[in-house]
């Protein structure tokens, strides 16, 4: 795993305010984590055993998407958990550097409008018998 956890607030502020380096830097890292899959990281067979690949074999992008590794010793043996990186957040953040999404000025959001409705004042109403 990376030891510089990029948070995605940082990220923003360095793709719009920082230095090209600095810019190029966050973009690999945030290529890096919506590239990664589960499967760079653990294999598994039909029968369903699973297998934690070995750390020194995954590839930079796979344990730069890594967040968490948790291993819990059970009565059945060490049970591992791995958790990634929000890859959905880092495809969103890179769309929006690059101008895939459109960027809402706050003038143009819509507004709040509150609206009151009053029903029938009873006596104007005429009940007419059959």
């Amino acid at each position: 795993m990376t030891k510089d956890i990029l948070k995605i607030r940082k990220a923003r502020e360095v793709l719009k305010n920082g230095t090209e380096a600095d810019k190029e830097k966050v973009r690999q890292e945030l290529e890096a984590i919506a590239g990664s899959e589960v499967t760079d990281t653990i294999s598994w067979d039909d029968k369903g055993k699973v297998e934690l690949l070995n750390s020194n074999d995954l590839s930079i992008r796979a344990r730069k998407g890594i967040k968490k590794v948790k291993a819990t010793p059970g009565k059945y043996g060490t049970s591992i958990e791995i958790e990634m990186h929000d890859k959905l957040g880092a495809l969103r953040l890179l769309a929006k550097h690059h101008g895939l999404l459109d960027d809402v000025a706050e003038d143009k959001r819509p507004s709040v409008i509150g609206i009151n409705i009053t029903g029938p004042n009873m006596k104007d109403v005429k009940i007419e018998e059959e």
